[in-house]
């Protein structure tokens, strides 16, 4: 690319995936400030843009003030904390193209909260594990304000594409 070359928006985004996709895939338990429609039943989702989850629920749903709460089982999330201006955020980026499995509910704390699970090919058989188990709502219990600017924060709850 020439330097008087301005890249597009979708050039840009596409340097920010390889970005990503560099950085080491990790496991993690997170959170999102938002969830799918109540009314809708458990479906497939393939992400079509990056989706922000944090390891923190207070900065997931900024302070406990977002519309929902989820908590999202990673298997190739990506840790931004090293990299980012907001460590305090905790934020863990999916890639495009990840396939969530959404829409299951449970009662916790006396909330409603979604559990959103990334699915992962299961050795080639042309099916996909699940794995979620009892270990991500449990962390629902460690509440505490928002550890940053809740504006910041914002980029939890919205909703997943």
């Amino acid at each position: 690319m020439s330097d008087n070359h301005a890249q597009s928006p979708q050039e840009l985004f596409n340097d920010v995936v390889r970005g990503l996709h560099q950085l080491p895939a990790t496991d993690a338990i997170t959170f999102r400030g938002t969830t799918s429609p109540r009314n809708r039943k458990p479906a497939i989702l393939v992400t079509q843009s990056i989706t922000a989850t944090s390891r923190d629920l207070s900065a997931a749903t900024a302070g406990l003030t977002s519309p929902g709460i989820a908590v999202v089982v990673l298997r190739t999330g990506r840790d931004l904390t090293p990299l980012s201006a907001v460590p305090e955020a905790q934020e863990i980026a999916l890639p495009p193209g990840a396939v969530l499995y959404t829409g299951r509910f449970i009662q916790a704390a006396g909330l409603d909260v979604e559990l959103i699970e990334q699915l992962i090919p299961d050795n080639g058989r042309n099916q996909w594990t699940s794995s979620l188990t009892a270990q991500a709502v449990a962390q629902l219990t460690k509440t505490r304000p928002c550890p940053t600017d809740p504006n910041y924060c914002r980029r939890f709850t919205a909703p997943l594409t």
